[in-house]
């Protein structure tokens, strides 16, 4: 078995328009070589791209843009001069944040991904699928807010308006095991969402902790912490305790049947 240090989760980031590529890793570094030469050609040239790519790339991003990122001064096939636009600043900047929390959960996985590999053993504790109902749903343009009718509580999510989710359909979503806070009783804190169940199993692997809590519908919540956590919380066996979670650790993966 090769060693699990060799593998690596790799994952990027990319908006698309009308099923085309818009914004890409390779179009961000486009602006910010611009940004840095000058120029098109220069920018092109600095990431060893063809005039033509770069030209073609501008022209798209500029067409499905609500405003220009690229603005250009005359001169000539790979001539003139070219800057970046104030809009496209903040875009970069925007897509920069995002990628950066992106990849930290990439790489919050990727220890655990290298073990699966050296132990043979793929365990669902990445996160959870439970099982509800949608009680309440509140679409604006593509995004929709979703109230889950889960036990006898009721849970915030959000996702694409795409989903066609209505009111009382059965669905499946999952929980990031990873994003979930665990106290041993009602806290005020700002996340959304809390379920309540008690401890069945508690793994140490390490600096860290895996939990698996028994719900009240009797499906099971898994739960990451750091070994610290475990000891600082004095967390037993059989011990109730309280799951919090905000509305982005949600993701709902659609009807269940």
């Amino acid at each position: 078995m090769k060693n699990g240090s060799s593998y690596q989760l790799l994952s990027k980031l990319f908006l698309t328009y009308n099923q085309e590529h818009f914004i890409t890793p390779e179009r961000i570094e486009l602006l910010k070589s611009i940004a840095r030469t000058g120029s098109i050609s220069a920018g092109a040239k600095d990431m060893g791209k063809s005039y033509k790519w770069a030209w073609d790339s501008i022209d798209q991003m500029n067409s499905h843009s609500s405003s220009n990122l690229v603005s250009k001064s005359s001169g000539g096939k790979g001539g003139g001069g070219a800057k970046i636009t104030p809009f496209a600043i903040d875009l970069i900047d925007y897509y920069d944040d995002l990628e950066r929390i992106h990849q930290s959960k990439i790489e919050s996985y990727q220890e655990r991904f290298n073990q699966a590999f050296e132990k043979r053993s793929f365990t669902k504790d990445i996160a959870s699928t439970l099982h509800g109902r949608v009680s309440k749903i509140e679409c604006n343009e593509d995004v929709c807010e979703v109230a889950i009718e889960y036990g006898d509580t009721t849970l915030k999510a959000k996702c694409k308006k795409a989903m066609n989710l209505f009111q009382g359909d059965a669905i499946s979503f999952m929980v990031e095991s990873n994003q979930i806070i665990i106290a041993k009783q009602e806290v005020e804190i700002s996340a959304q969402n809390l379920l309540v169940g008690d401890i069945t199993e508690i793994v140490e692997d390490g600096k860290k902790v895996y939990l698996t809590l028994r719900l009240s519908t009797q499906e099971e919540l898994k739960v990451l912490i750091t070994a610290d956590s475990l000891v600082q919380l004095d967390l037993q066996l059989n011990q109730t305790c309280f799951a919090y979670f905000k509305t982005y650790n949600i993701t709902i993966l659609g009807e269940s049947h």
